[in-house]
């Protein structure tokens, strides 16, 4: 029997040497991302259910910023990684797994914010691609950092936006270019 050393090289070995074609593979359009991103997901809508835990009846005036608590929470059990090749997981394989990439995370997290209600919830990719979860709520502004599952609030929040310019913002309503 082979040990997890040798396995992981192996394993290392193969992906290196394929990497163009998985990343050609794992290509998705616009559309596709702004997809994963949907409240309608069944994953999601059963992820909302084990995460709203005690409240009943789940209100969005009254329980979003608990709901936003608890998406923190979960997403700080996932651990982060990034990838030399483009590679795609879903919702599924996360939970499962425990570990996505920035790009992945903010995307549930998006996905989560929006199945709580939040019809301005976005996926924000900056010019340097730093990737954050954004939302406003009762005209305040809100930004997650999916790599800690920090919040950051108002001024605050501006502040990271300002001194990384937004290149890109979506989510399954909409897709904002902010390149010339």
């Amino acid at each position: 029997m082979i040990d997890n050393e040798t396995k992981l090289k192996i394993y290392m070995l193969i992906v290196s040497r394929y990497k163009q074609s998985i990343s050609e593979k794992e290509q998705k359009s616009i559309t596709e991302i702004r997809e994963r991103c949907s409240p309608y997901n069944d994953f999601i809508k059963k992820l909302k259910e084990r995460l709203v835990g005690e409240v009943v009846n789940y209100s969005y005036e009254q329980d979003f910023l608990h709901a936003v608590e608890r998406i923190l929470e979960y997403s700080r059990s996932i651990k982060n990684f990034e990838l030399l090749i483009q590679f795609w997981m879903n919702f599924e394989e996360i939970d499962e797994i425990k570990a996505a990439n920035t790009l992945d995370k903010a995307i549930l997290i998006v996905a989560l914010l929006r199945v709580f209600g939040s019809e301005k919830a976005r996926v924000l990719v900056t010019k340097n691609k730093r990737n954050y979860a954004g939302f406003e709520y009762k005209d305040k502004r809100y930004l997650i950092t999916p790599e800690t599952g920090s919040l950051l609030v108002g001024e605050d929040a501006e502040k990271i936006i300002q001194n990384d310019p937004l290149a890109y913002s979506f989510s399954d309503l909409l897709f904002e270019s902010y390149e010339e």
